[in-house]
């Protein structure tokens, strides 16, 4: 079913300073929205970004990182910009954070697509690795990216499935420091990549805001 998109808002300054001042900021649904279409414009945002507003938040995360900006996304729903960047941060984090551990499960799916024949090695062939979907996070969560934001989303939803070809957990403990209910959900990985390709179809469609 189609949505009727809706205008996007405009970053204003006592926004952004709502960020820069604050490290916890609380959820509010507007302020996950406008800040996430400030790093990924799509659509109508793209024409009517506030140019200035924008800079001053590429400039916050160069200077601060964009983990003040993520915590403003964590309860956004996952059809959603903002919803879909918290997942993608996650999976970004993830990758940095362990990438010894995620390429040994990596290669573990591979080496069983593999012994599958045709069809294992075609979804070898066809599964971005981790440190292709590690750079294209960094570019987006950075406000670079300049490419077709679906694409991202697609290689997302293909990794992720493909770890989950050998355990559908995420993260295992609630100690880890990224255990959230994204990450700590049954079948975690699967379900995140259900969620990403759901978004990349959305994206494609002009639908995701």
């Amino acid at each position: 079913m189609s949505r009727t998109p809706r205008r996007p808002a405009q970053l204003d300054a006592e926004q952004i300073e709502a960020i820069e001042g604050d490290s916890d900021v609380a959820y509010n649904s507007e302020l996950a929205h406008t800040s996430a279409q400030a790093l990924v414009p799509l659509g109508q945002a793209r024409a009517e970004q506030d140019l200035e507003a924008v800079k001053r938040i590429i400039a916050l995360v160069d200077d601060e990182g964009v983990d003040v900006l993520a915590e403003s996304w964590v309860k956004s729903p996952e059809d959603t910009l903002p919803g879909i960047l918290w997942r993608g941060y996650l999976l970004r984090e993830w990758i940095r954070r362990n990438g010894r551990a995620v390429s040994d499960r990596f290669e573990k799916v591979v080496d069983l697509m593999k012994s599958q024949g045709a069809d294992g090695e075609l979804k070898v062939s066809m599964t971005p690795k981790p440190g292709t979907v590690l750079q294209e996070w960094n570019t987006v969560l950075a406000g670079t990216f300049e490419g077709a934001f679906e694409d991202v989303l697609t290689d997302s939803a293909r990794i992720t499935n493909f770890l989950g070809e050998v355990k559908a957990e995420w993260i295992e403990s609630d100690e880890d420091q990224l255990a959230t209910a994204v990450t700590r959900r049954d079948r975690a990985m699967l379900t995140t990549s259900a969620e990403f390709r759901h978004a990349a179809a959305l994206a494609s469609e002009g639908l995701l805001e």
